[in-house]
């Protein structure tokens, strides 16, 4: 883009993250150099976490600063009913490293599951975006892959509840599948 004011000629440049403008008097050259607006705040954004995200409409966000502790699919029968799909799936984090920004997700408590633990859906009350669930007997933190901003860079590596699974699942062939579920080493593959 080029710009004329008060007789001085503006050619920005953009090149990589940095934005320059090129200052042209008839004897005076200026190089001012700055960031672009969205790689500054990449830059900026990245050092504070690892992984950021939200719901569908914006009005929950999160910010979590860490590796994620386990990557898994989940085909049991209340991870179906309560989602309405045929498997969920998540990236578990741990508590103290996830922070809400904004609106807090409202929650909801199935205490009758078939898991015979207390699981609780979390989502945004504007969209109904599932944000990820909540298990009170573990402090790991499950987050729907769908609501992550990196969920292209996360890989899937576990399946549990496989036994539970839908007739047309296919299971990836990198992945384990358990017939349960799994945690810490436990758990029988199928």
């Amino acid at each position: 883009m080029n710009i004329v004011i008060n007789d001085y000629f503006f050619l920005s440049l953009v090149l990589d993250d940095f934005l320059s403008l090129l200052c042209l008097d008839y004897d005076l050259i200026i190089i001012i150099t700055l960031f672009k607006k969205n790689a500054l705040g990449k830059r900026m954004n990245n050092m504070k976490h690892n992984y950021s995200g939200g719901c569908h409409c914006g009005d929950v966000k999160f910010t979590i600063r860490g590796k994620p502790v386990w990557k898994v699919n989940c085909y049991c029968n209340w991870c179906q009913t309560t989602s309405g799909g045929p498997f969920r799936s998540f990236v578990l984090f741990n508590e103290e490293n996830l922070k809400f920004i904004g609106q807090e997700p409202k929650s909801y408590e199935d205490k009758n599951t078939t898991h015979g633990r207390p699981m609780i859906n979390q989502f945004c009350s504007n969209c109904g975006t599932l944000i990820g669930i909540k298990v009170p007997s573990i402090r790991e933190r499950h987050i729907a892959i769908g609501a992550l901003d990196q969920r292209k860079q996360i890989e899937i590596d576990c399946n549990i509840w496989g036994t539970e699974a839908l007739n047309f699942i296919a299971f990836p062939d990198n992945a384990d599948v358990y017939k349960t579920g799994y945690w810490n080493g436990t758990g029988e593959k199928m």
